[in-house]
């Protein structure tokens, strides 16, 4: 870049941060005088306000201090907020420009686009727009040439003159240069070539154009992304939530949004992108919750992942996975609904459910699959209750308007989608009836094909509501280097090298010893630190056998290691042991994968195996034992 544009950037760069500094200077000072008078009014409501009730006098007094405190707390809170942002901006004010000459203008405006905005309260002039406002778009979708975007008076229509693109750390410039393109393959490069954390990240300064289609797509439509392993959906779908709220002030809040999860170890990992992006976090909702209720503690509960886990280690599954197979089949979904005016009961609890639940599944396997009805019949008398049946009887339950309907939520997005089968799709939407849906999903990273949707146009259809429904393919994979892309596009049988980023990387490697503890062990010793690591099972009893054979501690290190075995856990260690099942979404710097399997088993379940791959960004292990 020439000396005289570097300056001139170097210059702008230093008055934007002045001007950010007087301001923050001036909101922290406002910020602790609205604290002051918080603590001040809390200690007056606790001097004056009787501790008790005696009389009206008292109630209204009470009413009123307690309003103003709300009231003046939430002041504070969003003070708070604002010197947040502008302490971030003061390290990293913008990423991009473009400099658009707008039709019928003499003169380009210089646009510097940053995580958040920034207005210059004497001059009232933005200096730094938020990339979710309509003329930031302009930054990923188009290269230098005729541009337009959609702002609320309409398109406009115009040239870009300039795309820059900057890397701004602590305040001081880094790099800067001009592209025509939306993101500069080097510096997407170089942020995946950073080690990840236990958080998804925030992906502003490197959304390509076909992520950002997906995610300024208006409210008022449903979505369906789809796209391979590592395309960026989760990272989609949480800013696209981000986008909504910030162009949807007045009739969505976070209060009134779902992000439907498997299990707390997702949940962890996703929460903290939504208040870097400056937005409240909504409601954080395991699917399972929206089933177990009213569940009689009599009956010895199965879950989802007690469910796959049978599935996954019976090849044939006997007559109980005959029987998830019907009980998740669209007949009999449509043969419950159509005959639920046969419930007479008064009551709506589980329990008389299940004989109304028993009752129906008793005619429809009439003459067929009678044995499914016996069998079910026999396991729920001895007070054993799997997973499909809850899902049935809950289902029912719902119809009936047992359990009711959450009509205040507007908006959810469903990650792992394929991983829903056809029933729990149908729950969902029962139990949202007025919600727009955001739906993630990738065919091939199904767990098993009897609890999976892994058909997109039956997905496309399901969710083709009276909103419509906009799909977009994500094409490309970012997340992992090109060596461990080949590796496992080629499991599934995909041999396309334009499905993925070409970043340099270790080749996989799969490596049979005598002793995989050992194997293990060794590596994790050579390993630096900083990176995070995943031990990868089958299922949840190779994790536990890796507990009894591993410890808690690597040996010869300081380094802890964490066992993630139930749904409900965290994910807080940088080395991690855990099932593939409950991996679904996350990522990590290096994966070794325990292969306790057989050829046959992967030949079988090669979407598994392809799931495994792909948790990896930098390193790919196999290690399996000789014998």
């Amino acid at each position: 870049m020439e000396k005289e544009i570097l300056k001139s950037e170097l210059q702008h760069l230093e008055k934007v941060k002045e001007h950010i500094e007087v301001q923050l200077r001036e909101e922290t000072v406002s910020r602790d005088a609205q604290q002051d008078d918080l603590i001040q009014k809390r200690r007056e409501m606790w001097e004056e306000c009787a501790h008790g009730v005696n009389d009206f006098d008292d109630i209204v007094s009470m009413n009123a201090y307690d309003e103003t405190v709300r009231e003046k707390y939430g002041h504070f809170v969003r003070k708070e907020e604002e010197v947040r942002q502008l302490s971030y901006l003061k390290d990293t004010p913008y990423f991009g420009r473009i400099d658009f000459l707008e039709d019928g203008e003499r003169f380009a405006e210089e646009i510097y686009i940053g995580r958040y905005g920034f207005r210059n309260k004497k001059t009232r002039e933005y200096e730094v727009y938020d990339w979710r406002t309509p003329i930031a778009s302009m930054f990923y979708d188009s290269g230098i040439g005729e541009a337009t975007y959609q702002c609320p008076a309409g398109e406009i229509s115009g040239e870009l003159t300039c795309k820059r693109q900057y890397k701004i750390e602590d305040g001081e410039l880094k790099y800067c240069y001009d592209t025509n393109v939306a993101v500069q393959d080097d510096v997407l490069e170089e942020v995946l070539a950073e080690n990840t954390d236990k958080v998804l990240r925030v992906i502003i300064d490197t959304i390509t154009r076909e992520q950002n289609q997906a995610i300024r797509q208006p409210h008022a439509l449903n979505m369906l992304v789809t796209g391979p392993a590592g395309s960026g959906k989760t990272s989609v779908g949480m800013h696209r939530l981000a986008y909504l709220l910030y162009h949807n002030r007045e009739n969505l809040s976070s209060e009134k949004i779902v992000v439907l999860s498997r299990n707390q170890i997702f949940s962890s990992y996703v929460s903290e992108i939504l208040p870097e992006l400056g937005e409240e976090n909504v409601n954080d909702v395991m699917f399972d919750s929206l089933v177990n209720r009213g569940i009689s503690k009599e009956y010895k509960k199965r879950d989802y992942y007690e469910q796959v886990e049978y599935l996954l280690k019976h090849k044939d599954g006997g007559l109980r996975k005959k029987a998830v197979a019907l009980k998740y089949s669209e007949q009999f979904i449509v043969f419950v609904k159509e005959n639920l005016s046969l419930f007479r009961e008064k009551h709506t609890d589980f329990d008389t459910v299940v004989g109304f639940y028993l009752y129906l599944l008793k005619q429809f396997t009439k003459n067929i699959e009678e044995e499914i009805y016996h069998y079910t019949k026999n396991q729920i008398h001895r007070g054993k209750i799997y997973y499909e049946d809850i899902l049935v009887v809950s289902y029912i339950r719902i119809l009936l308007g047992a359990i009711k309907p959450m009509s205040e939520i507007s908006h959810v997005v469903i990650d792992e989608a394929q991983d829903y089968n056809l029933l729990q799709l149908t729950i969902i939407k029962t139990m949202y009836p007025k919600a727009h849906f955001t739906v993630l999903a990738d065919a091939n990273q199904a767990i098993h094909p009897l609890t999976s949707m892994t058909d997109m146009q039956k997905m496309a259809e399901l969710f083709s509501t009276q909103f419509g429904i906009k799909e977009v393919v994500l094409s490309k994979s970012y997340r992992s280097t090109a060596p461990i892309n080949k590796f496992a596009f080629d499991i599934i049988g995909v041999h396309d090298p334009e499905l993925y980023v070409e970043r340099e990387g270790k080749k996989p490697q799969v490596r049979r010893v005598k002793n995989c503890k050992q194997e293990i062990v060794k590596l994790l010793q050579e390993i630096p630190k900083e990176k995070s690591v995943a031990i990868l099972t089958v299922d949840l009893d190779g994790a536990r056998l890796a507990q009894q054979k591993m410890g808690t501690i690597v040996p010869k290190t300081d380094r802890p290691i964490q066992y993630l075995l139930k749904s409900n856990q965290y994910l807080e260690e940088k080395i991690v042991v855990m099932p593939i099942m409950l991996a679904k979404g996350l990522e990590f710097d290096v994966v070794i994968v325990w292969d306790d399997r057989d050829e046959t088993y992967w030949n079988e379940n090669k979407n598994l195996k392809y799931l495994m791959c792909t948790r990896a960004l930098h390193e790919l292990y196999f290690v399996s034992e000789e014998n």
